[in-house]
């Protein structure tokens, strides 16, 4: 375990409208307001589809990274994440769980590879000043880029 005192800047409102592309909008604003490290402590809204790391059915090695994903059409739901500087622009980190309302809102989770908007979806991105943050790969987590910064 590693930590580190946040010292905090802005909280910026965004609403992703009807077909907006949920990463790439989320980047786009962080771009906007000249954010480079946030966290996200909720966002919630409705799909056309979104699609999660995870499976359809149980992996073979579930203590191993999710070789696949699941696209989940017509959801709604909730979840969280992480913005950190990329040698690109931000790179977003989000986890959701969505309930599919054609499946009587069965419940998907995990980590949001991509999504487009179905109706207007809030989030709040709270700016982070210090420590930087930033994803490497980490050995201990079968080499998966985690969330890393300087916790002096």
């Amino acid at each position: 375990m590693f930590g580190s005192e946040v010292r905090v800047g802005r909280t910026v409102l965004v609403v992703l409208e009807p077909g907006d592309d949920v990463i790439g909008e989320l980047a786009a604003a962080c771009l906007r307001f000249g954010i480079d490290g946030a966290y996200i402590p909720v966002f919630l809204g409705a799909f056309s589809e979104i699609s999660l790391i995870g499976a359809e059915h149980p992996p073979a090695d579930e203590d191993a990274p999710m070789p696949s994903s699941v696209l989940v059409r017509n959801c709604e739901g909730l979840g969280s994440g992480t913005v950190t500087r990329g040698a690109d622009g931000p790179q977003v980190h989000l986890h959701a769980s969505v309930g599919a309302k054609g499946d009587s809102a069965r419940a998907s989770a995990g980590h949001v590879l991509g999504g487009t908007v179905q109706y207007p979806t809030e989030l709040v991105l709270t700016e982070i000043l210090s420590p930087v943050l930033d994803r490497v790969a980490n050995p201990r987590a079968h080499g998966l880029a985690t969330l890393s910064f300087d916790p002096s």
